[in-house]
């Protein structure tokens, strides 16, 4: 195990744990904006959105292509006949701000803090249909936006997790040879996979202690605390 020189973290499960999600008290903001010809409610576009979305997942998974939030948005409330006054931009962030509640993960920032003090970078690259700059400003009302040198969002790149193009972004940005890059993510199938297939060095963050059914080899963190102390002491070597 060599010493990182870099470091590129998942965002969701691994930065910040989504605490709660409401859909239709997102929906029934965006309806302040709306202009509603035929008076449905929040119940009635929700119900429609997780129809859509059930679709809209299993294509992207399929394909690895990224669909993004504003033009799944934009196919749900057209086809029912719904139309805004402000722009797509901000009704992402009205229905983010409104449905969705994190913390950070419990002991991210002592891994930060380690990684900082060793000067090894960090990046984020997250698997989403929301862009870069909401996910920034999400960072941001946890003091963790300025913690990471990048963010890259698959909603602003077109592919996602695993495919390796969007990996071959995050490296870019990082500036350093892929066997100097450790990424670190809570899924197999899309951080663990991938990091492997683009030559990073895998880490699965795990703290529930599920089991690894794949053949993947990769280091295996069941906490940041622990996490941070192994990164401590392989710098100090």
């Amino acid at each position: 195990m060599r010493r990182p020189l870099g470091m590129v973290f998942d965002l969701g499960d691994t930065v910040l744990n989504l605490q709660s999600i409401d859909g239709i008290a997102g929906d029934r903001r965006l309806l302040e904006f709306a202009v509603n010809a035929h008076d449905l409610t929040a119940e009635d576009i929700n119900l429609a959105a997780e129809e859509l979305g059930r679709e809209t997942m299993r294509l992207s998974d399929e394909s690895m292509l990224q669909y993004t939030w504003q033009s799944f948005n934009r196919l749900l409330c057209e086809t029912l006949d719904i139309t805004f006054n402000v722009s797509h931009a901000e009704l992402e962030r009205e229905f983010w701000n409104t449905a969705l509640t994190f913390e950070p993960c419990a002991g991210i920032f002592d891994v930060l803090d380690t990684l900082e003090r060793n000067q090894i970078k960090t990046g984020i690259l997250s698997n989403t249909a929301r862009t870069g700059l909401v996910l920034e400003e999400e960072l941001a009302k946890h003091n963790l936006a300025r913690r990471f040198s990048f963010l890259v969002s698959s909603a602003d790149y077109g592919f996602r997790k695993p495919h390796y193009r969007i990996f071959q972004v995050a490296i870019r940005k990082m500036d350093l040879e892929p066997q100097d890059i450790w990424f670190v993510g809570d899924t197999l199938a899309y951080d663990i996979k991938g990091a492997i297939n683009s030559g990073l060095y895998p880490v699965w963050y795990n703290p529930q202690g599920n089991p690894n059914d794949t053949d993947y080899e990769c280091l295996e963190v069941r906490g940041w605390h622990e996490f941070a102390n192994k990164i401590e002491a392989l710098c100090s070597h």
